[in-house]
């Protein structure tokens, strides 16, 4: 008797009823080329999304081209979108050159945005035998700085390109290069360098390489060989330099050219107070040691810059946000600037006095620029057509438009994050507010009541700056209102009166709130609340330029009270001092 479960027999019984053959038709796997492997991570973790930054940022290493044909007004408007929505206020374009190309990179970027972009000037190594070259670059600079050139940008071509005639390579401690080096101290203008490069750019390209992906890609990024010097001299070079200049400040690129040691990078910053470091393209060497890297930051917070070396991506900024403000693990950052290593990153989670340091007050500080905290945001509005809110931000047409972080006031232990969203249409403009919460404090039951005295998101806009007179208007989780008229005199609170609506007149804001994981009652705990208004242009037509277009400039500021803890904790889009009616603290919003 035949064996039913004989193979031959279950295979031919098995085609006979029309099913095809199992045929095992994948290649070897261990025929796998090693550029072919693309492992898929199983680990399951958290999957933070940091659209905004805490504070606003100063990106001090980009790169962003120079002269007029290449920044052209296109290219400048996308470079602006992408920091708008990431929430970056001003990026250091390296690009400038000198002479006529300068001129023109400053007239098309700091010039017609000032305060958006900030350039670096570059010398000429052409001639670098010739008799007098350190004087004609020094005049050179100097001509750069009178132009409004912020810096000195040195690529690292020195150090490994640029020779003499006899071959020898121009090392950063050149003597050649000090008169340049002491200019830059004379002038107070800082000097942004880049030596050398990571280190497994300097061993061989065999299979001990880690970093043998990217070097493929990039053959000449190689620079193992004996047309190059060893690293460590190119290194030793440029901190010779820094020692001989102490009145120099120099910033060391990728943090320090040397993100793979960090207590090589500590020991020179003990050693030379006048050196600083960014970090641009490197958090993927420094999110692999997450505990050192933390302890690197929190010790020298006043020492270190943001930076990106990435031309202006939102993507690419929100991964660097992920790095610094979260603890999120095992995540890949190829996005932040392109695939760097075979490995995954984690966040190092920052506290809020050391991020503002290194989003922008060490930049503000070196750069002699006013400090974030004097200065109105930008907000740019898009434009939608009308759609029904429903409280929490599920309309689609909510979906492709950043949030906006408001900063927490005051040193508060409560952590709890707040955001806005905007969008304007022809009849009025959306508002979306979201903030994380442990507790519903609010019990007001009536529209028009003191709402500020509980939890409380607030929206004022001021649509005409020549006139003190503006619009407020409150919400609760339990979704009452407070829409006021708000005027000033002589730069001060003066006096408010409650807003109406009229009965057959569309003046009524829509308004919805939704309360995560909890209900809209006083005392329920919630993991979150929201509010989304629709506040009609019509509603605000007692104010001149209500209505706006395209291109329209209205002030603003956007606010949350919290009273889980006493006192209570605040938040705001731009810092104001005491009274959330300071004026000239608001923020611009910029209809598209």
């Amino acid at each position: 008797m035949r064996n039913p479960l004989s193979f031959p027999w279950c295979l031919a019984a098995w085609l006979s009823l029309g099913f095809p053959a199992f045929v095992h038709s994948q290649d070897d796997i261990r025929e796998l080329k090693l550029k072919d492997w693309q492992p898929r991570s199983m680990l399951v973790t958290r999957q933070s999304v940091v659209e905004t930054p805490r504070f606003p940022v100063i990106d001090i290493h980009n790169h962003l081209g120079g002269g007029a044909e290449f920044l052209t007004a296109e290219r400048v408007a996308r470079y602006l979108a992408e920091m708008d929505s990431a929430g970056v206020r001003t990026v250091i374009n390296l690009d400038g050159g000198s002479g006529q190309r300068l001129r023109e990179t400053l007239a098309a970027l700091d010039q017609k945005h000032p305060g958006r972009f900030l350039t670096f000037a570059q010398i000429d190594f052409t001639g670098i035998e010739d008799e007098g070259w350190s004087t004609r670059e020094v005049e050179r600079l100097r001509e750069s700085f009178q132009l409004g050139a912020r810096g000195l940008k040195f690529h690292k071509t020195l150090g490994l390109r640029v020779r003499y005639q006899n071959g020898q390579l121009m090392l950063p401690d050149d003597r050649q290069l000090d008169p340049i080096y002491a200019l830059c101290g004379e002038l107070g203008k800082p000097i942004v360098i880049h030596v050398a490069d990571p280190a497994a750019f300097f061993t061989p390209l065999d299979r001990f390489n880690e970093r043998w992906h990217e070097l493929n890609q990039h053959p000449d990024w190689l620079f193992f060989g004996d047309q190059f010097p060893p690293r460590q001299q190119i290194l030793d070079s440029l901190e010779r330099a820094v020692a001989r200049h102490p009145k120099t400040t120099f910033i060391s690129t990728h943090f320090g050219n040397n993100a793979e040691n960090l207590e090589a990078v500590a020991g020179q910053l003990d050693r030379y107070p006048n050196l600083f470091v960014d970090f641009d393209a490197r958090i993927s060497e420094l999110g692999r040691q997450p505990y050192a890297a933390r302890r690197f930051f929190l010790k020298y917070q006043d020492r270190i810059l943001f930076g990106t070396d990435t031309t202006p991506r939102r993507d690419a900024f929100r991964i660097y946000y992920r790095f610094l403000e979260t603890d999120d693990e095992y995540f890949d950052c190829s996005a932040s600037h392109h695939l760097q290593g075979f490995w995954m990153i984690y966040g190092i989670h920052l506290p809020d006095e050391v991020l503002v340091k290194i989003y922008h007050e060490n930049a503000e500080r070196l750069l002699g620029l006013t400090p974030s905290r004097q200065l109105p945001a930008e907000w740019r509005v898009g434009r939608t057509e009308d759609f029904e809110i429903t409280g929490d931000g599920t309309h689609a047409a909510w979906k492709d438009v950043p949030w906006l972080t408001l900063a927490k006031r005051g040193a508060s232990d409560l952590n709890y994050t707040t955001q806005v969203k905007l969008l304007y249409s022809r009849t009025g403009i959306y508002v979306l507010f979201h903030g994380t919460d442990s507790r519903i404090s609010a019990s007001l039951q009536s529209d028009g009541a003191k709402l500020w005295t509980e939890d409380v998101f607030e929206v004022f806009f001021w649509p005409d700056e020549s006139r003190p007179d503006y619009f407020e208007y409150e919400i609760s989780p339990l979704g009452f209102e407070l829409p006021l008229l708000v005027s000033q005199r002589d730069g001060k609170f003066f006096r408010w009166q409650p807003w109406s609506t009229v009965d057959n007149v569309p003046r009524a804001v829509r308004k919805q709130v939704a309360v995560a994981n909890g209900r809209p009652q006083s005392g329920e705990r919630a993991s979150a609340w929201s509010a989304e208004l629709h506040i009609p242009f019509t509603l605000l037509e007692p104010l001149p330029h209500s209505t706006p277009t395209p291109g329209t400039r209205w002030r603003a500021n956007f606010y949350r009270v919290d009273y889980d803890s006493q006192p209570s904790t605040s938040w705001s889009w731009t810092p104001v001092e005491g009274s959330f009616h300071q004026l000239s603290a608001f923020g611009t919003l910029i209809f598209e």
